[in-house]
């Protein structure tokens, strides 16, 4: 004889809320994915909004017009000695005088990418580890306009027209492609044929040039304020239906950034990389591929800053503006340190030293392995995101930076089937 059992049994309690959850979940799809109109409107305003703050930047008073003080006697008292965006993930960096601060990164920062059109399956992610010759090509932010320029292995001169881009360019009628980094998906926008060729001739292969379109991904590693164990919940939210339950609002997300949208630098330790090199030789820090470049403020300053002390930091913040970057863990480093600039290729041995190739992934080996999240990779950096209140505010060169909070040890990297702890 079949019992049904009493809503008001625990029995019946629990299948109350098993079928509650379940009609939640299909509810929460139906809207999610059926009805993207408002979605997409809200991405178009926030859109709009970024720029035109990016537009005004100009416009707005410097740290130095406002009276701000720079306390270089400051026992945690630091300076930004450069700043730096990619417009296009694993070419060349810009280095630029100011930034605007977005949850997602620098405004500009890695908006686009390139991927390898494969004879079968989907196209493959390029990265600068495995692609050298991707550092013969130079952007350039002139105005609304991103230029690209293509120079070949060991010359200093444009070889061929530049490549225009508009810094954000209409999506309309563009197809749309499925990108997936590190096992985070999103979706981006396949910029047409004429990019595409520009790119395909210099590679020697065909390429795709794909633009975000302010489609983010989920940060699935170390985030501010959150246990590790949430990348489950992020890894969860991703599948249709469950996903729905899962979802949080208040998740990081990126572009195409690799683990988190800012990575932060010490001077102090690209000149400890330099001591490494043979005679001569200075170390290329833009092979480090930061955001934020951060020295002593004088060469006098008490206490000094010393190699490594990134390591610790957890919160920086610039005074002028009030805002900070949360620092989650730590850049365990690949073979694109390898790669001979002006030659687009890695340096596999001793030799290569006469050409400017070194191999500095072996030097920092040493070490330099002093995260057990990525016990075979020497570490390099600290990645961050910016905190609360941050976005749309302005960084610039010459600006204070306050280390704010340390940790008392190394932090551990983590991010599902690319960490080792």
């Amino acid at each position: 004889m079949l019992v049904t059992p009493s809503w008001t049994s625990p029995e019946g309690r629990t299948l109350f809320l098993g079928a509650a959850t379940v009609l939640i979940s299909f509810i929460s799809y139906f809207f999610l994915n059926l009805a993207p109109s408002k979605k997409i409107s809200g991405k178009a305003a926030r859109a709009t909004r970024l720029r035109e703050a990016f537009d005004n930047i100009e416009k707005r008073t410097s740290p130095s017009e406002k009276g701000t003080k720079n306390d270089a006697s400051s026992s945690q008292s630091l300076k930004v000695k450069e700043l730096w965006i990619y417009p296009i993930k694993s070419l060349r960096g810009c280095s630029v005088p100011r930034a605007m601060l977005t949850n997602e990164g620098f405004y500009l920062d890695r908006r686009f990418m390139l991927l390898k059109k494969e004879n079968a399956g989907k196209p493959s992610n390029m990265h600068v580890s495995h692609h050298g010759s991707m550092t013969l090509f130079h952007p350039r932010i002139l105005g609304s306009k991103i230029l690209v320029v293509y120079r070949q292995p060991g010359t200093s001169e444009p070889s061929g027209h530049v490549l225009e881009l508009d810094l954000e360019p209409s999506i309309d009628g563009l197809e749309t492609l499925d990108v997936i980094m590190h096992g985070s998906p999103s979706k981006a926008y396949n910029m047409g044929s004429d990019c595409n060729s520009w790119f395909s001739e210099r590679f020697g292969f065909d390429v795709v040039l794909a633009f975000w379109g302010g489609n983010t991904r989920l940060v699935l590693g170390n985030q501010p304020t959150k246990p590790t164990s949430s990348a489950i919940r992020n890894r969860l939210s991703q599948i249709p239906v469950v996903g729905a339950v899962f979802q949080d609002p208040q998740n990081d997300k990126i572009a195409f950034n690799d683990c988190a949208p800012y990575l932060v630098i010490n001077q102090k330790s690209v000149d400890n990389v330099s001591t490494r090199l043979p005679d001569g030789m200075d170390m290329d820090l833009s092979k480090f591929r930061a955001n934020i470049v951060v020295s002593s403020p004088s060469p006098t300053a008490s206490p000094s800053l010393k190699e490594w002390d990134e390591d610790f930091w957890r919160t920086i913040e610039f005074p002028a503006t009030n805002s900070r970057i949360i620092l989650t863990g730590n850049c365990g480093r690949c073979p694109s340190l390898n790669v001979n600039y002006k030659t687009g290729t890695h340096a596999k041995s001793k030799e290569d030293e006469a050409d400017g190739g070194v191999q500095v992934l072996r030097l920092l080996q040493k070490d330099r392995r002093v995260d057990k999240g990525v016990k075979y990779s020497p570490i390099f950096g600290r990645y961050g995101f910016v905190a609360s209140g941050g976005e749309g505010q302005v960084v610039r060169v010459g600006d204070e930076v306050k280390v704010v909070e340390k940790n008392e040890e190394h932090t551990t990297f983590y991010w599902p089937e690319l960490s080792t702890a």
